[in-house]
């Protein structure tokens, strides 16, 4: 798995008594000495995961918060197709690209918290390690073989507190 996209040749090798040469980084076809006898290869085409985010269907979405009520976005609301990659990972950033959350998925979020913006939601896939996936940092900063979805919007609207004056 960690040669990448390449293509090998599997052998049989069959020897009797000593055998040298049979180490690797050697070329099994000139570097072996002995008496032995080699298997014709098997061709083995490796071909590499290309990391895709996929396409986020749903939304936008528009919540009041601020209520003290929870906003979810609700389970199957928004619709994942065509990622590849060995991982993924869901990612709430605020329209400027700063990661919010990390959520198991987007129904797990309450937006209520949030106050008055705009969120958007993204779906991450990745293949090996992944540098930046950290609340805090931009989602430009993300360093690996990744890819995000396009994002779906949240707005977040929040009602002006009116103050009640009592004479």
């Amino acid at each position: 798995d960690g040669a990448g996209a390449v293509t090998c040749l599997v052998w049989y090798l069959r020897f009797d008594g000593d055998l040298e040469g049979a180490v690797v980084g050697n070329n099994a076809l000139t570097d072996l000495s002995g008496c032995y006898s080699l298997s014709n290869s098997i061709e083995v085409v490796r071909t590499a995961v290309v990391a895709d985010g996929g396409t986020l269907e749903g939304g936008p979405f528009t919540f009041c918060v601020g209520d003290d009520q929870a906003d979810h976005i609700s389970e199957g609301a928004i619709t994942l197709s065509g990622n590849t990659g060995v991982n993924s990972q869901w990612v709430v950033t605020d329209d400027q690209g700063n990661i919010l959350g990390l959520p198991p998925s987007p129904s797990a979020v309450n937006f209520d918290g949030a106050g008055a913006g705009v969120c958007l939601v993204w779906h991450l896939s990745f293949n090996g390690d992944l540098e930046g996936a950290v609340v805090g940092n931009n989602a430009s900063e993300l360093v690996g073989d990744y890819d995000l979805s396009n994002p779906i919007r949240v707005y977040r609207n929040q009602p002006a507190q009116r103050s009640i004056r009592r004479c």
